[in-house]
């Protein structure tokens, strides 16, 4: 991963960048290995001014491709699905996720799935398995991915180099203190009001 970062870096200043990240994030959702924020950092400091800008068309083409993902598990399960599932050995995180989901609770299984750095396409894959409700899982997913990726985002663009090797370093603790605060913020608004 850390070889194909390096490469990222390279490339980073080429005219189609942007278009190579928005392609991974769309790919990213439903089949390809690589986290797509390791991807999107290096090209973020190289075009600092359009890290917003970046960030959000990576929000929209991760929740297209997870789309896609959904469809696979609805429809495609057998004969795609689970092929994917079991090429990146998710196979028992999968019956784990599937076998542990309630519908009342669907938004929020979709945001917190969204938002950590768990395996968006066990997500994707397994909200279509178990036929969520698509547009439940869309505007989940688009919350959820919005609020992780523009984050980094407003960094990059408010703190460029500086902000780099901190986000590096600590980017799935971030994400899971970032997520433990917005479930205190649901649970205080939801019990107290």
């Amino acid at each position: 991963m850390r070889s194909l970062y390096n490469k990222i870096l390279s490339i980073s200043s080429k005219k189609q960048s942007e278009k190579f990240i928005y392609f991974i994030s769309f790919i990213e959702s439903s089949v390809f290995p690589i986290p797509i924020v390791f991807l999107m950092i290096p090209v973020q400091l190289v075009k600092r001014h359009r890290a917003m800008a970046i960030g959000f068309f990576v929000t929209v083409f991760s929740v297209l491709g997870g789309a896609l993902g959904y469809y696979l598990g609805y429809f495609f399960y057998d004969t795609i699905g689970a092929k994917v599932i079991s090429l990146y050995g998710y196979q028992e995180s999968f019956i784990s996720f599937t076998n542990s989901i309630t519908k009342e609770m669907e938004f929020w299984i979709v945001f917190f799935y969204a938002f950590t750095p768990l395996p968006y396409k066990l997500l994707t894959i397994g909200s279509g398995f178990v036929q969520f409700n698509f547009w439940i899982f869309i505007i989940g997913s688009f919350i959820s991915r919005s609020i992780r990726f523009l984050t980094i985002s407003f960094l990059i663009w408010k703190y460029g180099e500086g902000i780099k090797n901190f986000i590096e370093k600590y980017l799935n603790i971030l994400s899971i203190l970032s997520l433990i605060l917005l479930l205190l913020i649901f649970f205080i608004i939801k019990y107290l009001f």
